[in-house]
């Protein structure tokens, strides 16, 4: 099962990890990632970010959800991705991944976080507070 959503408001991040367990009696954990806009960046201090409704950006997103089922040996994989304007402390993005093994989870886990975070080089948009 592999769970893909563009959200452009909260992501509610205990009903995604709920319905990653209903029905599957293989799945010994689940790892799960929450990343939010955070207030200073290299450039300065943050006020908010923003990401646009970007089809090549989010088909690169989706593609992470489908290679980490193929290269890893997990059970599940969601992703939740926020468009829009966000400001500091919302949260941006839910990656969960389910295994019979913790191990296999946090693998895949930090694989998908790390091909987000390129896609989020050329995606993202922040803004910045006067003076910053």
């Amino acid at each position: 099962m592999k769970i893909f959503e563009i959200a452009e408001s909260d992501i509610t991040v205990e009903e995604i990890i709920s319905s990653m367990t209903v029905g599957n009696p293989e799945v010994g954990g689940i790892v799960a990632y929450v990343g939010v806009v955070r207030g200073s960046s290299e450039r300065g201090e943050v006020e908010g970010i923003e990401f646009e409704h970007d089809e090549k950006a989010i088909d690169k997103v989706r593609e992470l959800a489908d290679k980490a089922l193929e290269d890893f040996d997990i059970e599940d994989v969601a992703i939740v991705h926020r468009v829009g304007k966000m400001e500091v402390g919302d949260k941006i993005l839910l990656i969960a991944v389910s295994a019979s093994h913790r191990q296999a989870a946090f693998t895949a886990c930090t694989s998908i976080i790390d091909g987000v975070k390129v896609v989020h080089s050329t995606w993202a948009k922040e803004y910045y507070k006067k003076g910053s």
